[in-house]
């Protein structure tokens, strides 16, 4: 019998080479009881990611919360899912609560800058945006292309 840790690695193996179908094979084949625990749950995000499963994202991801909500990846992927779904309001209501927890998460604080520049608050989007760079340097060139931003750079042009 192949222990869960080895499973993991597997899957976490296949879905780096983008072996979807093998990565969550490794994952079915997972002990039961090791089915809930917090590396299968992650690894599980990662390939409804990978599939663009968005509902089944936001519900493991949700399971990750649950089981640690001191560690940014739920937080972070939860919020994304929703963005993925177009339910921007909880998004941004759920990176507003792990930024409680985890105050010095740089891509939490670029991710609520998207949201906030889709619901059309661009000043708090500025705001955001700005401490995202301050904690993490390479958000300044990610930024640049992101369209998640667009209503934050056609506002800062209308004030030129």
């Amino acid at each position: 019998m192949i222990r869960t840790k080895t499973r993991l690695q597997y899957a976490n193996g296949y879905l780096d080479l983008g072996m979807v179908d093998d990565a969550e094979a490794e994952l079915d084949a997972i002990a039961e009881e090791d089915q809930s625990g917090y590396d299968a749950l992650s690894l599980r995000v990662r390939l409804y990611s990978e599939r663009k499963d968005w509902n089944r994202m936001e519900a493991t991801s949700r399971e990750l919360v649950a089981l640690d909500d001191e560690t940014a990846y739920g937080w972070v992927n939860l919020a994304y899912a929703l963005r993925e779904l177009e339910r921007i309001d909880e998004a941004k209501e759920i990176a507003t609560k792990g930024l409680a927890r985890q105050p010095k998460e740089a891509v939490l604080w670029f991710n609520l800058a998207c949201y906030c520049s889709l619901l059309g608050e661009v000043e708090d989007a500025s705001t955001h945006l700005d401490r995202a760079i301050e904690l993490e340097k390479s958000f300044e060139s990610s930024a640049v292309d992101d369209p998640d931003l667009e209503n934050l750079w056609a506002w800062i042009k209308s004030k030129e």
